[in-house]
């Protein structure tokens, strides 16, 4: 009991120490006995201790039936609270103890804090969850619904179930670059939504669980820029699943070219099915 408290009492330490994930990685490693690897959620090792385990790769459990070692595996977050990746340390040197589950959670969370303070993890999650959206609309998950449920559950994260995907159309903007102006403003104006690129657009994931939602009305805090720049945003039905973004994606687009083909001196456009005007 004495040696779990004291190696809590060292993980604890690692707080906001200031010294980086690599520097954090090889104390833990130290503190536990055994090698922990951060790694995207397409387990992809992203940092790792120097003095790692290299002939049983943490991605293997993909490909094989059978794993070498033991491994556990915890959630890390960046300042934005997106699912950057996750924390795995692999009993490799020796088995686990009883008291490995607390630690390790101990050990996520000093990671997801010192992750908080590097800016490569805030755009690495963000750039993930947009290849996430893009896959999704591209079909790209059909069938493996169940392998990326954690990782769509990140994009879920503070929306309600009611909920509507917007297609912004902002002329002139062609490239990422450009539209990550735009992206960011909006982020700043109605933080409340997720917004990703897809190029030509900006995409808003919009939701709530209030059943009278209106999303005219939810938007008019980005009416004014909407006005300054010439923005016009196809809005699409109301749904709960992500996994079906692609069909919703769809009826956005098809609302936006409608609006634009009518002539209409409106900005927002909803799906013709779309009854929450």
């Amino acid at each position: 009991m004495h040696e779990s408290l004291d190696k809590m009492k060292k993980i604890k330490a690692l707080i906001n120490n200031g010294k980086g994930i690599r520097y954090t990685l090889s104390e833990v490693y130290k503190i536990l006995g055994n090698p922990i690897i951060i790694h995207d959620r397409d387990h992809n090792a992203l940092a790792c201790p120097e003095d790692i385990v290299t002939d049983d790769p943490i991605w293997s459990f993909l490909i094989t039936d059978k794993l070498k070692y033991d491994r556990i595996h915890g959630k890390l977050l960046d300042k934005d609270g997106i699912t950057v990746g996750a924390a795995t340390i692999v009993a490799c040197h020796k088995p686990f103890e009883d008291d490995i589950l607390e630690l390790h959670e101990a050990v996520c969370d000093a990671l997801s804090i010192e992750l908080c303070q590097d800016n490569f993890y805030t755009d690495y999650g963000q750039a993930y969850l947009e290849s996430l959206v893009s896959r999704l609309i591209e079909g790209g998950i059909e069938g493996n619904e169940f392998y990326y449920t954690a990782q769509v559950d990140s994009i879920y994260t503070d929306l309600g179930n009611n909920l509507y995907l917007a297609v912004m159309d902002i002329p002139k903007c062609t490239t990422d670059t450009q539209l990550e102006y735009f992206r960011d403003l909006f982020k700043r104006t109605q933080p409340a939504y997720k917004y990703f690129i897809y190029t030509p657009y900006i995409l808003m994931i919009a939701g709530t669980n209030d059943s009278t939602f209106n999303v005219k009305k939810d938007l008019r805090k980005l009416s004014k820029i909407f006005s300054e720049h010439h923005i016009h945003v196809g809005v699409s039905g109301r749904f709960e699943n992500l996994f079906k973004l692609q069909r919703y994606y769809i009826e956005a687009v098809d609302a936006l070219n409608a609006g634009l083909k009518s002539g209409s001196r409106q900005r927002i456009f909803l799906h013709v099915n779309n009854t929450d005007a």
